[in-house]
């Protein structure tokens, strides 16, 4: 309720009436303050530090609003501090495109696949439906990078053929839209991320490896170490390079992964992994350690949980990884690290059920880890 200005006296109705209308000035300082608000919430979710945007967000009035920016940066802090039940009392699905993706991530997380997959299908199709054209770098891009989610979703999921399909439209839809750049002798930057499909071409090239389809694999990483500077990709090539026991070429792309994520804050999963593979666990573990502190997600577990495990100390990262799992999530890699981090405490059999399960609904879903589980259930027979 608006202060009454100094020296008025109004009768009750017109105080009523009074306390209806907002300034312009006063309407503008508001408006003003509700944005600087969202800006600093957007930036610390941005960087990864999700406890510090919910509380940020707690403070500040601005987000006491209905309105649906708020609510979406809320849902976006709850996802990263891993309250994945409290998503969907702040958005409902009537609540437009990135409303139904964050629902989409939710649901994933509680090991929702089917709920994941048929959200994330219609986030898609209202946003083909938002945007003017597709045939602009800007719709093009924006279409691309929903069809890549929904493609990476079913990917974890198992089911390669759905995730082709999203890769193949969202690859096609930014060369589409590059072409008529050069159709019309736009001038355009050629290193423009939006000139280049990487999740969705890293995908395909992921199912070209599941199934087997190594020639074709070989030319889609092939493009995607030409064109990309994405750390995740990157990894997702130097898996693949190190299947085929070409250790040195790995190494040279994931020299250039821990370039890119050094001093990053939201690539601190990433970076922690590869350290904690190669074995500079007290690194990955400071890492791991400041993601979780920023935001107990089920994969800021899982990493704690994998560093520690590779330190030796597999109590502890038992504790983390039974965190992670505590969700529901059916995340074939986290399940994976479950089981051997079961195996390597002596539990067999869990660490059997566990890796089963995931070779069972996903038998490739990474050519080092899916090799990994087979050995360790070969010794466990």
């Amino acid at each position: 309720m608006n202060s009454i200005p100094c020296g008025a006296c109004f009768h009750a109705v017109a105080f009523v009436l009074a306390t209806l209308y907002v300034s312009p000035c006063v309407a503008e300082e508001a408006a003003a303050s509700a944005s600087s608000a969202e800006s600093q919430v957007k930036g610390l979710i941005d960087s990864g530090r999700y406890q510090a945007a919910f509380q940020a967000m707690e403070k500040e009035k601005a987000f006491d609003s209905t309105g649906l920016p708020p609510r979406l940066l809320r849902a976006q802090a709850l996802l990263g501090i891993g309250k994945y039940k409290d998503v969907s009392s702040v958005l409902t699905e009537n609540d437009g495109p990135q409303a139904l993706g964050l629902l989409a991530q939710s649901a994933e997380a509680e090991g929702e696949l089917d709920r994941a997959l048929q959200l994330m299908t219609r986030a898609v199709d209202e946003k083909r439906k938002s945007l003017t054209s597709t045939e602009t770098v800007e719709g093009a891009s924006a279409l691309a990078e929903s069809l890549t989610t929904l493609g990476e979703i079913a990917l974890r999921a198992g089911q390669l053929d759905l995730a082709k399909t999203q890769f193949q439209q969202a690859v096609s839809l930014v060369n589409r839209a590059h072409a008529k750049l050069h159709e019309l002798g736009i001038p355009h930057d050629e290193a423009d991320p939006r000139m280049f499909a990487t999740g969705a071409t890293a995908g395909l090239a992921r199912i070209f490896t599941a199934k087997g389809e190594n020639p074709r694999a070989e030319r889609t990483w092939r493009g995607v170490a030409g064109r990309s500077d994405d750390p995740v990709a990157l990894v997702g090539l130097a898996s693949h390079v190190l299947a085929r026991n070409d250790a040195k070429t790995a190494k040279r792309h994931l020299d250039r992964a821990l370039r890119l994520t050094e001093g990053k804050p939201n690539h601190r999963r990433t970076r922690a992994l590869i350290l904690a593979d190669r074995g500079d666990t007290a690194e990955a573990l400071s890492l791991a350690q400041a993601a979780f502190a920023d935001g107990p997600n089920l994969y800021a577990s899982d990493t704690l949980a994998w560093v520690l495990h590779k330190q030796g100390k597999h109590d502890e990262a038992r504790q983390y990884i039974n965190q992670a799992l505590a969700s529901g999530t059916r995340d074939p890699l986290i399940l994976c690290h479950a089981g051997l981090i079961a195996h390597a405490q002596g539990e067999k059999a869990l660490a059997k059920d566990r890796l089963t399960q995931v070779l069972q609904n996903n038998p490739a879903f990474d050519p080092l880890f899916a090799l990994e589980a087979r050995r360790v259930l070969d010794q466990l027979r």
